[in-house]
């Protein structure tokens, strides 16, 4: 009887080692500020596809590229309004005093200064017409060039927008699998604790030999490994959804 004690004993300490590292190395593996247990995992609904589409226009991929349609937008602007640059205007005023001094002196009188002097001021406005040739030919093809960069960018981000889409739908796909996969994880490992248990009461109880024992036990580890697996696969599934749409998933 001791030496069976010793055994299971053994085997308990073997599982507490082997769950702590399993773990160890999932939690390095998928460390996040939050992240589902399994509970929650029971009872997550992903939201429709149709609201992560719409959350998806915010992704900095399509923010960048509608960036680039509002810059050609506005250099179609500047290039339809370019003909003003064939104008030009100037005008000036200028205001001032403008004095003489004279000196006058004679045999019989002193050296004497006279002054005389007027304000004065006036304007200037003028007009200037110049039209480069090349400027006046070439300025029809530069609008509709600008007009064509504005189209290849809406057409860039109509791609992107699609190549996202697909992302997420790919996404969504793997994280219902997994879903349905972590509902049977959790039952197998509910079932082998559940044997584990009848097995050991038998093992104390001389009715099974420790190989049955261990056999039963690698089985409960297995199930353990793989439910730890698949919890991680789903954080991290989870994780890229949520920055690819801009979601909050986990972090609610």
């Amino acid at each position: 009887m001791n030496i069976k004690h010793f055994i299971l004993s053994y085997l308990l300490l073997g599982v507490c080692c082997y769950s702590f590292a399993q773990k160890s190395d999932t939690d390095t593996a998928r460390y996040s500020p939050h992240l589902l247990s399994t509970e929650e995992f029971q009872h997550f609904q992903l939201p429709p596809l149709e609201t992560l589409f719409e959350n998806a226009k915010k992704n900095p991929r399509i923010a960048a590229i509608q960036a680039s349609i509002e810059a050609a937008k506005y250099d179609t602007k500047l290039a339809k309004r370019d003909w003003w640059s064939f104008f030009s205007l100037r005008a000036g005023y200028n205001y001032g005093i403008l004095g003489t001094y004279i000196d006058h002196e004679t045999e019989y009188l002193p050296l004497t200064t006279t002054y005389s002097g007027s304000t004065q001021s006036s304007w200037q406005i003028g007009a200037n017409i110049n039209v480069p040739l090349d400027n006046l030919i070439n300025r029809r093809l530069k609008v509709k060039k600008q007009q064509q960069l504005v189209e290849s960018a809406e057409f860039n981000q109509e791609i992107a927008f699609n190549e996202i889409k697909a992302e997420i739908i790919e996404l969504y796909g793997d994280i219902q699998y997994q879903l349905k996969m972590l509902k049977l994880a959790i039952e197998s490992v509910i079932m082998y604790e559940a044997d584990y248990n009848v097995v050991k009461s038998d093992f104390i109880n001389n009715k099974i030999s420790t190989s049955g024992l261990t056999e039963l036990k690698n089985s409960q580890k297995k199930a353990q490994a793989e439910y730890e697996l698949i919890a991680s696969r789903l954080n991290i599934y989870l994780l890229k959804l949520e920055v690819l749409t801009n979601t909050p998933l986990i972090h609610k």
